[in-house]
């Protein structure tokens, strides 16, 4: 396999059930969704000059959960693609062709790993 474009330890996400805050004027993003999308942001400008990546791409993630409860992994990638887009890593999640999820060991506060490659089309 050759490297990935992109490769980073992330915090871990909110859940998708907790990302969005529906009320009477609309949908918002949770305070633990923005937080989390500064802090992707944030990391993603301490590495310096990121190219916004904008061919098909194969994703794969880790995530390491907080604690021994129990979570469905499914439940946290979709933050992880919204902050990477916010930070300009990728134009658009709808780029990703494949996506491997993989659930990790248990890490005090938990983590996401990500791995972005470009796929040759």
């Amino acid at each position: 396999m050759t490297e990935p474009f992109f490769k980073a330890t992330l915090p871990m996400p909110p859940s998708v059930n907790g990302y969005w805050l529906v009320k009477p004027k609309g949908k918002y993003l949770s305070a633990r969704a923005r937080k989390f999308r500064s802090e992707v942001i944030a990391y993603v400008a301490s590495l310096g000059r990121v190219r916004t990546h904008t061919g098909r791409i194969k994703a794969h993630i880790t995530i390491c959960g907080r604690d021994k409860r129990k979570f469905d992994i499914d439940n946290y990638q979709k933050a992880v693609w919204d902050a990477l887009t916010h930070a300009k890593v990728i134009a658009d999640d709808e780029l990703i062709d494949e996506l491997i999820i993989k659930r990790g060991e248990i890490i005090k506060g938990g983590r996401v790993d990500v791995e972005l490659y470009e796929l040759n089309t």
